[in-house]
């Protein structure tokens, strides 16, 4: 089956508005100005559910991470701030068909519906991550479980890292290396923030001899709490 894509809320006009139709869903447009909005993605599977820790690209041709490299949340959604021009949009997965598409300038908040298709991997999106090579770690996929008492990280990660370390700030301060299972439990401090940073890496040696390799830092969106 072909991927789908349609157009399933606005959030909000930056400008004066003028309803027009777009795919048949009615939406709201301001003026085209260079300010910043947001764009994000919904991203389901066949059965219409939400597909969480999918990567999600959004920049321009030649440098599709220029704009944001995330992974979807529990509820499939990835938003990144964006100027009014036209992007390009990279959504992929492990298992399922990855798509690749082009959004006009907007000035105005958009969300989108993207359903992704078992099948035949198509373009990848890798979040935070470098092309895997022998010695890299590299982040593909993040599954966001949320509970009734705490949030876990579920990483779909190769190069086998041994540790990891997640935080509130890129710089990691206060977070230290965590040896790592198959999944991350978030304590209450960090399930409580919008978004946590996460590194993983392999450690192998002494204090005084050592190999460590080093996945990229990336950026986990984690659901909001109503």
């Amino acid at each position: 089956m072909k991927n789908k894509l349609k157009v399933i809320e606005q959030l909000r006009a930056v400008a004066k508005p003028a309803v027009f139709s777009l795919m048949g869903v009615a939406l709201t447009l301001g003026s085209q100005s260079a300010v910043a909005g947001t764009f994000g993605v919904k991203v389901v599977n066949e059965a219409g559910q939400p597909v969480s820790g999918a990567s999600v690209c959004v920049g321009l041709p030649g440098n599709y991470k220029q704009f944001g490299a995330l992974f979807t949340d529990s509820e499939g959604q990835a938003i990144v701030e964006v100027p009014n021009m036209p992007i390009v949009v990279t959504v992929s997965k492990t298992r399922f068909s990855g798509m690749r598409i082009s959004e006009p300038a907007r000035g105005f908040n958009l969300i989108k519906e993207v359903t992704l298709a078992e099948g035949v991997p198509g373009p990848r999106c890798r979040a935070g991550s470098t092309l895997a090579s022998n010695s890299s770690i590299v982040i593909d996929d993040i599954d966001v479980l949320e509970g009734v008492y705490s949030t876990t990280l579920r990483p779909t990660v190769s190069g086998e890292p041994s540790h990891y370390r997640v935080s509130r700030n890129k710089d990691f301060t206060g977070a230290n290396w965590q040896p790592f299972g198959n999944d991350i439990a978030l304590s209450s401090r960090l399930s409580d923030a919008p978004s946590v940073y996460l590194q993983m890496r392999r450690y192998e040696g002494s204090s005084k001899s050592w190999i460590e390799a080093r996945s990229s830092v990336v950026t986990v969106q984690l659901p909001i709490i109503q």
